[in-house]
């Protein structure tokens, strides 16, 4: 479909399509329909050409051999997510960080058998696997360059080649923007700044504008190659303008039509019941008129949404210059690498707190990077929480009658298989405390009246409500992570810069 773009064709199209990828993910189409083999399945009449034509939504009936062409494609993809998972994994090996010989097989096995990637991709028929082993590889690239020192030859090759991949990344999913001020920071300071001996037997760091230059054109090479399309247009700058209006599209809403368990759904929710609650108050018609006017809470605007991730990545921000600076003399941090890993987690689970339409799916962004450093005794129980209630709220994807078996069997065999595994390499007497117990009994209790109780008692009635209480539970429980994570990097650079 998005392959109508590389033909230079309008950007007028029918009100019912939306086309929400950037045009890196139009090549990727483009190949998946203009090959030999594709070529071959359409005059064998095995594949019919409409599952490979821009259709409405009211005319876009998958055929059975277009649902396997789909399946097909996405198995095949898979290749980068397994290449990303092996090659993170083994730099990670590289650096000393994993404790149990096993560790790094059962690393990437959590990254390749997560049930997230597993309901996303080969049911709902996306490419996420696809695009975080891209992630991956390139986290992999930045964790080997910091094996190095930042003034080696091999070390900037490594730091270019992690940009390069993460640009690429960027034009293909906008999902990815989130991490660009961690990836801008740490590079610009960590790339583009040489050590130099003082007289005193001290550092001093020295600007070096031809190291800027090289990071610049390899990462925006990367990143507008994808546009090039639309640049050589007649009316370039409307072209851009079109793709950006199409990537955010702010008329959406502040929140997706599932919830995604984020403060805003929290904040949302509280308001409801406020309002909910004042209408119940035996008050004075003048007092719930002024309380009117905050009660429910206004809904933030986009430009507001943006202030506040801003503030939200601060932290971030600051310790990936610290780190930068502090690689430099590799005295006072034990890796730059482990806290690059731990900047990619609080980003994305910024962006997933504090986005604007956030989708459920974006805490994938979250968990996958991760998983690299869940074979640490101090991260598995913050590993495994994230993804009890992060994959929990990618539930309701699958909301036919005849997949809650199938999310079921998924849901549970990978929370009791990924304890049991953690149990044997970090170290851990059990994975699951106490309040984790309580949280899957808790979870349970949820799931039961989501597919249940509700379709019994309620039927057609309060249809909101399962997609509510999955919601609220979830951004309750991600809400505490995050400020976990938010203490862990701090703690992973070796010396605050809060201090």
């Amino acid at each position: 479909m998005e392959s109508l773009f590389l033909l230079g064709q309008s950007l007028t199209r029918p009100p019912s399509i939306c086309r929400d990828y950037p045009p890196g993910f139009a090549f990727f189409e483009y190949a998946l329909s203009n090959n030999p083999i594709t070529t071959r399945l359409l005059r064998s009449d095995w594949l019919d050409e409409k599952c490979l034509a821009l259709l409405p939504d009211s005319d876009n009936e998958p055929s059975n051999s277009c649902i396997e062409f789909q399946r097909i494609t996405v198995i095949v993809s898979d290749v980068v997510l397994f290449a990303g998972a092996y090659f993170a994994t083994s730099a990670m090996k590289r650096l000393g960080e994993y404790r149990c010989g096993r560790a790094p097989l059962t690393t990437f096995f959590l990254v390749v058998s997560n049930p997230g990637l597993f309901l996303l991709d080969h049911i709902h028929f996306q490419y996420n696997g696809m695009m975080l082993g891209m992630l991956l590889i390139s986290i992999g690239c930045l964790v080997r360059g910091s094996e190095l020192g930042p003034s080696t030859v091999a070390s900037q090759r490594w730091e270019l080649s992690g940009a390069a991949c993460y640009a690429f990344l960027l034009s293909m999913k906008h999902l990815y923007v989130i991490l660009a001020p961690l990836y801008l920071v740490y590079l610009f300071r960590r790339h583009c700044f040489v050590s130099t001996g003082t007289d005193d037997g001290g550092i001093q760091l020295r600007f070096s504008i031809s190291r800027l230059a090289c990071l610049a054109f390899v990462t925006l090479a990367s990143f507008l190659g994808p546009f090039v399309p639309f640049l050589v247009q007649n009316d370039p700058v409307d072209q851009i303008v079109q793709i950006m209006t199409r990537l955010f599209p702010f008329d959406r809403g502040l929140v997706h039509d599932y919830w995604a368990g984020n403060l805003w759904a929290l904040y949302l929710f509280i308001g409801k019941i406020m309002a909910f609650v004042l209408r119940k108050l035996p008050l004075p018609s003048g007092a719930k008129d002024k309380l009117r006017v905050i009660i429910p809470f206004p809904v933030p605007s986009p430009r507001i949404v943006a202030v506040c991730m801003l503030i939200g990545l601060i932290p971030v921000i600051r310790q990936a210059w610290a780190v930068g600076t502090w690689s430099h003399t590799r005295s006072q941090i034990s890796n730059p690498g482990k806290f690059f890993i731990h900047g990619v987690v609080f980003s994305s689970l910024s962006g997933f707190m504090l986005g604007y339409h956030v989708h459920e799916k974006a805490i994938m962004t979250a968990i996958v990077p991760m998983t690299l450093v869940a074979a640490n005794t101090r991260n598995t129980a913050r590993y495994f929480r994230m993804n009890m209630f992060g994959v929990f709220g990618l539930l309701p994807l699958l909301y036919r009658p005849n997949e809650l078996p199938l999310k079921t069997f998924v849901y549970i065999s990978w929370i009791f298989g990924t304890a049991v595994a953690l149990e044997r390499v970090a170290g851990y007497q059990t994975v699951m405390q106490f309040a984790d117990k309580m949280c899957l009994v808790f979870l349970g209790v949820v799931f039961v009246f989501m597919e249940i109780i509700h379709p019994l008692v309620f039927g057609k009635t309060f249809e909101f409500l399962p997609l509510m209480l999955t919601s609220i539970t979830c951004s309750v429980g991600l809400i505490w992570l995050w400020g976990e994570e938010t203490e862990e990097l701090l703690q992973s650079s070796g010396k605050s810069s809060w201090r």
